[in-house]
């Protein structure tokens, strides 16, 4: 398989998998009014675990690792994304 794809869909898992894992705790540990569930946790966590794999993603780029071009686009999606929803909040 080629590298650039390999590693975009990796970085796509990965962030249907924080959205299956956070909808599936969303219904085992309901958010209330005063306290967050753990499904609204783990996407309180997102930009941070989002941030944290696209730094490494750009330190590997920059070190000569040419094929996460494809991984650090879907990132930089992803955080445009947030941006615009906390914006529109």
């Amino acid at each position: 398989m080629n590298q650039y794809l390999k590693n975009a869909l990796f970085t796509i898992g990965f962030y249907i998998l924080v959205l299956l894992l956070s909808k599936i705790l969303d219904i085992v540990s309901p958010s209330g009014p005063c306290v967050p569930g753990l499904g609204a946790a783990i996407l309180l966590a997102l930009p941070f675990t989002s941030g944290l794999m696209g730094a490494i993603n750009i330190v590997r780029f920059f070190s000569g690792k040419k094929e996460l071009l494809a991984s650090l686009l879907i990132h930089s999606f992803v955080f445009c994304c947030l941006l615009i929803y906390i914006n529109s909040l």
